[in-house]
């Protein structure tokens, strides 16, 4: 008997990661519907011609002013959502409702409760708890559904905020393996790039514009390296509106010529095919960020990336990679020059991720896991 499931998502994160999930889940008579006010999510679902329509549901959070404003628009947002719920419920037999993001938990939540809607919460590993707007009432909210975290340090926050643990659900990211197996095509681009791998040592990150990153960091530290590393090269992958800024930022350092700004792209792994190291240049990771990184290193390639983000589960210290303090350009160069200096570490870190990530963070375990859930 298929599962109708409502997600409703007010991001403009792309989500690749549960869009993978989702497809795979497809696969098991499930069947999803979507609410969405932004872009990225919504096209996804029309590209797989999967029901996906576009919603209100009031201003985005910016300050006190649009917080004032979401609150006098409550009433009319709740009746709007309600008939919509209802309708959803009648009509398409949905039985299960996902929230994404603060408006819509806020919005969907105690309508979905007062319905009979099962209600699951994705918290993404970015949110800052401290800062969350009317924070009691979205506690209060929080005890009506099943909040899923992706790493243990989201969950420990929750707990430490007063949230109660018994509905707070660890599921460990995932990806599909099967993208990053080795074949003969793959062989054939390696070889082709071996006089590539052989001339620079690429240092790669993709990065997501809209949060905080620390690209300056990462450009300082390449400065820092270049007298020992002198074959050195940084691609930085993403679209990004600081693009200007930041290429200004290299040629004052003197290292435009090494630095390379790529517009994102669709097959990101034929990007991880050409580094030697990747590097998370998010203050903050978010799911996007995760889905990259386990990419990179199902691609064997060492991880540096910031301690005390959550990080810690994925990235082994010294076996799959290391994780600095974040925003010292030493520290970043120094690790970078002891993995271009001992190559065999370097290829042990990234065959150790790869194994990892084979053995715990495939599509296969969390499909399963949110099959149970659902």
């Amino acid at each position: 008997m298929t599962k109708n499931i409502l997600l409703i998502n007010s991001g403009e994160e792309k989500m690749k990661l549960l869009f993978d999930l989702f497809s795979e889940l497809s696969q098991k008579e499930y069947c999803f519907y979507l609410l969405s006010s932004k872009k990225p999510l919504f096209e996804q679902f029309q590209e797989k011609k999967w029901s996906a329509k576009k919603i209100n549901l009031g201003p985005t959070i910016k300050n006190k002013l649009y917080l004032f404003i979401f609150i006098l628009l409550l009433p009319w947002l709740y009746c709007k959502l309600l008939i919509i719920l209802l309708n959803y419920k009648f009509s398409k037999k949905i039985t299960t409702i996902i929230l994404f993001n603060w408006s819509e938990k806020i919005l969907a939540t105690p309508l979905a409760k007062i319905i009979g809607l099962k209600i699951i919460w994705i918290e993404n590993p970015n949110c800052r708890y401290k800062q969350l707007k009317i924070k009691n009432f979205y506690k209060l909210l929080a005890n009506f559904a099943t909040l899923v975290v992706f790493n243990n340090d989201n969950k420990t926050q929750l707990k430490n905020f007063g949230f109660k643990e018994k509905n707070i659900l660890l599921i460990h990211p995932a990806i599909k393996f099967n993208l990053y197996q080795e074949n003969i095509f793959n062989n054939l681009a390696q070889t082709n790039g071996k006089n590539f791998h052989n001339k620079y040592f690429t240092i790669g990150t993709i990065a997501n514009f809209k949060q905080k990153q620390k690209i300056e960091t990462l450009l300082q530290a390449i400065k820092i390296c270049l007298p020992v590393v002198p074959n050195l090269q940084l691609i930085i992958v993403g679209n990004s509106l600081e693009r200007k800024s930041l290429s200004w930022l290299a040629k004052k350092m003197e290292i435009d010529s090494l630095v390379w700004f790529i517009d994102e792209q669709t097959q990101i792994k034929k990007w991880l095919d050409s580094f030697n190291v990747y590097i998370v240049t998010a203050e903050l990771p978010e799911l996007e960020d995760y889905y990259n990184i386990l990419g990179a290193m199902a691609s064997s390639l060492p991880i540096i990336g910031p301690l005390n983000v959550g990080l810690e589960e994925i990235i082994l210290e010294n076996k799959t990679g290391s994780l600095i303090a974040s925003g010292n350009s030493e520290i970043l160069a120094n690790q970078i020059i002891k993995l271009h200096e001992d190559k065999k570490l370097c290829q042990q870190l990234g065959v150790n991720g790869r194994e990892r990530i084979q053995q715990l963070f495939t599509l296969d375990k969390i499909v399963d896991r949110f099959d149970a859930l659902l």
